[in-house]
């Protein structure tokens, strides 16, 4: 599935429009931080970044335009973290791996998260619009399928379903507890990370451990 972001935001080509649009997330995400998405608006990101309003509106006609575009890249950011963790994973399964192994993804992600405050603003403490729901949704699916295959390593016989894709699920699940995490505490604590890992693993585990 991908998300339909036509009309949306038009993609800088030209070297000047690239600088002009990095500033204006930079100026972005620091009016997000110093006054939250209510109050950050364009103006006021084109006074920060000295971006001219309409050259902003060129590429973001409105400022959940602007967010939605900030939460996909820090989206894509948490998923390649997530499988360069699983591309240098190359030992052979072992006991307890699998518990161990959904700790290391969420730990990943948390940390990802608590580094970047303005990613766990728009992701998990939303998201803004319709658009950014199903982007985030996308990147949800998208890491299950990256870890598909190390589960599959880890249980070469086990069969996990597609339909419902209960990987993708269990990534949901871990999500879910990081939310929570971050409404409750502004951050993902640490007893917060476990929680995640072993609701995640719980659910997996009748498909990975049958019996």
């Amino acid at each position: 599935m991908k998300v339909d972001t036509a009309g949306v935001t038009r993609k800088p080509v030209q070297d000047r429009s690239r600088d002009r649009v990095e500033r204006v997330v930079a100026a972005a995400e620091r009016l997000l931080l110093e006054t939250g998405p209510e109050r950050t608006s364009i103006p006021e990101v084109a006074r920060l970044s000295k971006v001219p309003r309409a050259s902003i509106y060129q590429f973001f006609p409105s400022k959940y335009a602007l967010f939605l575009a900030i939460s996909e890249r820090h989206l894509k950011a948490v998923a390649d973290v997530i499988g360069q963790l699983e591309l240098t994973n190359e030992a052979e399964p072992q006991n307890g791996q699998f518990e161990h192994m959904a700790r290391s993804v969420t730990r990943a992600a948390a940390d990802y998260y608590n580094d970047h405050p303005v990613a766990s603003m728009l992701i998990l403490g939303g998201p803004m619009s319709r658009e950014a729901y199903l982007s985030q949704e996308v990147t949800i699916q998208d890491i299950g399928h990256q870890l598909r295959p190390l589960f599959s390593r880890y249980a070469p016989d086990a069969v996990l379903p597609q339909d419902p894709d209960v990987v993708t699920i269990a990534v949901e699940i871990a999500f879910a507890c990081m939310k929570h995490s971050y409404f409750t505490h502004a951050r993902i604590i640490e007893p917060m990370v476990d929680q995640a890992a072993m609701a995640a693993s719980a659910y997996l585990r009748h498909w990975l451990e049958p019996g």
